[in-house]
């Protein structure tokens, strides 16, 4: 490491050399200075010199950078200070900083930052992203295979038709197919975004920066089972992927994101967290399709917020049953079995109790809940 030179000005003229005034004053017959006298008189003259030293990069800095800072030698040593050994120090003003010239540095390009060969670091999505996504897409092969009402038979049917749920709105419902034709999608290895979905879920989860590998034992974290998650999104498609995007990128969803995380894995409550989501995407869009979110659906004027608000409050149901009774991987059928039927019945009812638990995190929060679109 080079410093630039420093041009320093002569000291005042009071801080003459010592060894000069004594061979003076015995010329001209005057009194010699005594030893007390020649220290302070030392250290005053040493104490007026400046010094330049310079400051090693700190890791937050630019390594290419260097800093220069401006001290006296003795102003951080009280022991070396000339001031405990000078009564009229106070009265003596300090020497002024040296003026420096910097010759013109040469341009020089930053390095850019570099990973390691095989390492990437894919960006996060987020729900809205992926929304526009599927909007843009030709789904007129799928829409055919979709069924997103329950079509009435017999008595069940009549009596279903006139005493059930109210039909969802017309300008409703190509939006509510387009979740049906999204649940029928498969994941793709071939298109980024499938991959970049995948990657999100896992690295908010794990809070982790670098990507993992497609295949691995790892997504058993996360509660996947076995080594391709690919295999366990078949039951819902790629919303059950979507919809735990949805939870893990929304801010206000993320505290209640990491305690069922969290609890998942718990010595003894633990349970495949993914598993049990795609399950609940699932229980979601058999409500859609029963029409027991079309009364939320028509007030609200959007579907996709609805389901993914459904979505979360019947996993909210499950996540406090699991832990406030202690329920183990066995009971895992039972509750998710009675959490399917209390949520279609009571939709309400679990709304409002998610808003009541997300109150605890910040009462901001809950009212962009209660607002239809979250933030």
């Amino acid at each position: 490491m080079m410093l630039e030179s420093v041009q320093q000005k002569e000291p005042p003229s009071e801080f003459v050399d010592v060894a000069e005034r004594n061979r003076k004053n015995q010329t001209h017959g005057l009194r010699r200075l005594s030893h007390e006298e020649e220290l302070a008189a030392a250290r005053e003259a040493w104490a007026s010199v400046q010094c330049v030293e310079p400051i090693l990069p700190s890791p937050l800095r630019s390594p290419l950078k260097e800093e220069l800072c401006y001290r006296s030698p003795l102003k951080d040593d009280p022991c070396l200070s000339p001031k405990k050994h000078l009564n009229n120090s106070s009265s003596s003003s300090p020497a002024k900083s040296p003026s420096i010239k910097q010759p013109p540095q040469p341009k020089t390009h930053l390095p850019s930052l570099s990973v390691p060969p095989g390492v990437r670091i894919t960006p996060h999505t987020d729900f809205d992203e992926v929304w526009d996504f599927f909007t843009r897409q030709d789904m007129s092969d799928v829409m055919t295979l979709i069924k997103p009402t329950v079509e009435p038979r017999g008595l069940n049917g009549l009596f279903r038709s006139i005493f059930g749920p109210k039909k969802l709105k017309a300008e409703l419902v190509p939006e509510r197919n387009l979740l049906f034709c999204i649940a029928q999608c498969q994941f793709d290895n071939n298109e980024p975004l499938h991959l970049q979905m995948l990657q999100t879920v896992y690295k908010v989860l794990t809070a982790t920066a670098i990507d993992c590998p497609r295949y691995g034992s790892h997504w058993d974290l996360i509660g996947f089972q076995g080594t391709d998650p690919a295999t366990d999104l078949r039951g819902a498609g790629l919303l059950g992927l979507v919809q735990a995007l949805y939870l893990l990128t929304h801010d206000p969803l993320l505290p209640l994101a990491r305690e069922v995380y969290q609890l998942s894995h718990h010595p003894t409550c633990q349970f495949p967290l993914m598993v049990l989501s795609i399950n609940v995407t699932g229980i979601s869009l058999q409500a859609l399709r029963e029409g027991h979110l079309n009364k939320e659906c028509n007030s609200r004027g959007n579907v996709r917020h609805v389901l993914n608000q459904f979505f979360t409050a019947t996993l909210f149901h499950i996540f406090w049953i699991w832990k406030t009774e202690c329920k183990t991987i066995k009971d895992s059928g039972f509750i998710i079995k009675d959490a399917e039927a209390y949520c279609k019945r009571n939709v309400k009812t679990v709304l409002q109790k998610l808003q009541t638990h997300l109150r605890k995190y910040s009462p901001h929060d809950e009212d962009q809940f209660m607002d239809g679109e979250m933030l």
